[in-house]
């Protein structure tokens, strides 16, 4: 056994041939968890959160604590991860699919939508599918956006999602952000134009307030009663949680992250030892599967259409 809690078989290439036969059973898709709020999803966005030669080896080590913490928890989830970081690391996408994991794409090199136009996406995700596709031996359906920028600033973007043979997109926040953000989008799932689904990120509205309660900072520093009231108070269905290999990593210290301020990069770098207990409390009693299988189960076949820019359609919102 590795010192993360997986024989070292499961580590090697040599199984890159069957990645689908995971160490776990099969969830079966469900809207609720015994805990008689929303099933939720555990997603991972892989990815290098700052210079690759400064961050690499912690990348991968809490990467395998967080495949470690699911296996305990027998849940199997989905993996975003960036082509660039999957290349460099392949024997991570390939432990991930061993263990019954979906891998999906989070772009190329992690560089939002706006910041290249529709020819260079295009030929960016091609590559960054075709990439991931290569090393984990299975097919690859899923796109989440880098920092949720798919926006009605790159109203293309879901027709060259859906022309590359993406089954959906988990990539808008239904918000008002400093980064990204469709206020107007509807906060539940949702279906394109061009016939893409959208699972958006899951919000929560607290008066005036609507933030993504199920990741990254706001997982870490609610409280776990804030958490499950704010589960059992949302409605519909698509829920998913979200973090990155820096989440749980609470020896790294203080870090200055890109494009965020010195508040915000404190924000970001504490209260990582809390991240596994927020996780298991979402996750306990009803995990949902890996979203593409909650795709091919049909459970978002009734989403509403949307049109950036447009109100929803009835119900959507």
């Amino acid at each position: 056994m590795s010192a993360c809690g997986f024989s070292s078989q499961h580590h090697s290439p040599a199984n890159a041939g069957s990645p689908q036969a995971g160490v776990f059973a099969p969830q079966a898709s469900s809207t609720e968890s015994a805990r008689g709020h929303p099933a939720v999803t555990f997603t991972l966005d892989l990815e290098y959160h700052r210079d690759a030669a400064a961050c690499a080896s912690r990348v991968v080590a809490n990467t395998l604590r967080i495949l470690d913490f699911l296996e305990s928890m027998q849940v199997r989830g989905t993996v975003f991860a960036v082509g660039r970081v999957a290349r460099a690391q392949p024997a991570l996408i390939r432990t991930a699919a061993a263990h019954g994991h979906e891998v999906a794409c989070h772009s190329l090199d992690h560089r939002p939508i706006d910041q290249a136009d529709e020819s260079a996406f295009r030929a960016d995700t091609a590559t960054a599918k075709a990439m991931l596709e290569d090393i984990a031996g299975v097919a690859v359906v899923g796109f989440r956006a880098p920092v949720f920028s798919m926006t009605p600033r790159t109203p293309w973007a879901a027709g060259v999602l859906r022309d590359l043979g993406f089954h959906y997109s988990s990539s808008v926040m239904p918000a008002a952000s400093p980064l990204y953000g469709d206020p107007m989008a509807p906060p539940h799932p949702f279906r394109w134009i061009s016939g893409l689904v959208e699972l958006p990120c899951p919000v929560a509205r607290l008066g005036p307030l609507v933030f993504p309660f199920l990741g990254g900072i706001y997982l870490r520093y609610l409280p776990i009663q804030g958490l499950q009231a704010l589960l059992r108070r949302r409605a519909g269905t698509g829920l998913w949680t979200y973090c990155h290999p820096y989440d749980v990593d609470a020896e790294e210290g203080l870090v200055r992250f890109a494009g965020a301020g010195r508040v915000a990069s404190l924000l970001l770098s504490l209260n990582r030892r809390r991240t596994f207990e927020r996780l298991r409390a979402v996750l306990a009693d009803g995990a949902a599967p890996p979203l593409a299988e909650r795709i091919a189960a049909g459970e978002f076949a009734d989403a509403p259409d949307y049109v950036p820019g447009r109100a929803p359609d009835a119900g959507a919102r």
